[in-house]
């Protein structure tokens, strides 16, 4: 059996990676090369062959509705000719639609052909797979398979005082920390907003860290947090090897989602035993709960968004919380998870048409 993903590599998150690292010893041969060579090799071989599609927004969405338009007709062309010659296609569905949406109904139609042309969703949870199957319909086969952890990946977790000097941040104090790309779905201008209601002597440091893809959207968090004492924009990307610095200098990691179906973010913070502030999507749910794994707030909302940072940051022991949120994360090993996986390949590949 022959896997190809798309896309192959993930170049700001080790997702990918990690699922597919165990899958030699699972007898499972992942091609990861570059699409121009692999899918014309996908095309014209033969014997069982998978498709195993993550992400195609960047194949699909541009900023000319024309081109849009051209490029999802073309993705539903290949999903037609890959059915015809008998590959089967797998959707691990990270989101329910495009965080920037420029062209909704072209996007919902690329989307609804990858749930009907898949011989198998999977999703992340079962509330992301209910959301999936009320916007797309009911796929011919789905199965949650949740997203795994990245205990230890980048090494053990540093101490706190020596992440906070090599950062810059204050000794002491509470610190929250806003990790990852900086785009408008991720709602973190509610999240200075929030920060700036707060008592000045109780909120500590915002620090707001990741790579932008648009830089007047930088532009405007930057600004908006140079007026808010303690908030702090680093709009550049973090690279793998200083995710366990900036976990440690944190006492919580916000997360102020507006839409939200899977989060890696999460996964980072729940691996490195910090405490969350996260919007109550049913996904998040079923990692995180009110006062154990962090704080709760209804999503988009900033008061709630405020009140949620107030009660997390006046709490007595986050230790403990990051503790709970450790354990939730050391059963979400990849080793499982990539079994599961390989067992979804091999059961779609050998049932009838």
């Amino acid at each position: 059996m022959i896997v190809y993903p798309l896309p192959p590599r993930l170049p700001t998150s080790p997702y990918l990676d990690q699922l597919y690292a165990p899958m030699a010893a699972l007898g499972v041969t992942v091609r990861r090369g570059r699409p121009r060579h692999e899918l014309p090799a996908l095309l014209a071989g033969s014997g069982a062959r998978l498709l195993h599609l993550h992400f195609f927004d960047e194949l699909t969405q541009r900023r000319r509705r024309a081109e849009t338009a051209a490029r999802t007709l073309a993705l539903v062309a290949l999903l037609g000719a890959l059915r015809a010659r008998g590959v089967r296609l797998i959707w691990t569905a990270h989101n329910l639609a495009p965080h920037e949406l420029r062209h909704p109904g072209w996007a919902f139609l690329a989307y609804r052909a990858v749930a009907r042309a898949a011989d198998a969703v999977v999703a992340h949870s079962h509330a992301a797979l209910a959301e999936l199957r009320a916007r797309y319909g009911p796929p011919r086969r789905a199965v949650v398979i949740p997203h795994g952890s990245y205990i230890g990946l980048y090494g053990p977790p540093l101490p706190q005082a020596e992440s906070r000097v090599a950062l810059g941040l204050p000794p002491t104090g509470r610190v929250t920390l806003c990790l990852g790309t900086l785009r408008p779905y991720k709602g973190v201008e509610d999240l200075i907003r929030a920060f700036a209601q707060l008592p000045p002597e109780t909120r500590g440091t915002l620090l707001v860290a990741g790579a932008a893809k648009d830089r007047t959207y930088a532009a405007q968090l930057t600004r908006l947090a140079s007026a808010v004492p303690g908030a702090r924009v680093e709009p550049r990307f973090v690279p793998d090897d200083a995710l366990p610095a900036h976990l440690a200098a944190a006492d919580l990691v916000a997360l102020p989602y507006r839409s939200l179906l899977t989060s890696g973010v999460l996964l980072w913070a729940l691996s490195y035993a910090r405490p969350v502030v996260a919007p109550a999507f049913g996904p998040v749910r079923e990692l995180v709960c009110e006062g154990r794994e962090g704080f709760l707030f209804p999503p988009g909302d900033v008061g709630g968004l405020r009140d949620a940072l107030g009660r997390a940051l006046a709490h007595p022991d986050l230790e403990t919380l990051g503790e709970q949120g450790l354990e939730v994360a050391r059963a979400l090993g990849w080793p499982s998870i990539a079994a599961r996986t390989a067992a979804l390949y091999r059961e779609v590949t050998e049932e009838d048409r």
